[in-house]
């Protein structure tokens, strides 16, 4: 209890101050209880933009033909498919008329 006034015994009890504060916090910290919140039911926002043009549908494709010796995942049959089929179109995004506006592509 003798106050000390050197600049070493200052950091020191620096240290043991940093050195007293518990290593991790309480549980009570980690979890929200946001229950309450949840329940609540949130209102629009009046002045949020309000969505324009039709709405997009998914267009069902061919159907997948059975084949015994198919790669194991997805990413080993788009690494096979690119190697053997180079620059051959991959997926196509279309617009609201239905025109192809960007062709994504395999490559080497």
């Amino acid at each position: 209890g003798v106050p000390v006034n050197s600049r070493v015994s200052s950091k020191i009890q620096q240290l043991l101050n940093t050195l007293k504060r518990p290593k991790r916090p309480p549980l009570k910290e980690f979890f929200v209880d946001d229950f309450e919140e949840l329940l609540e039911v949130q209102q629009p926002d009046p002045n949020q933009p309000k969505p324009e043009g039709n709405q997009m549908n998914v267009l069902k494709g061919e159907p997948l033909g059975v084949v015994t010796n198919w790669p194991p995942s997805l990413l080993a049959a788009l690494q096979r498919w690119g190697t053997t089929q180079p620059k051959a179109p991959c997926l196509t995004a279309l617009d609201t008329t239905g025109k192809a506006i960007y062709t994504l592509t395999y490559g080497k």
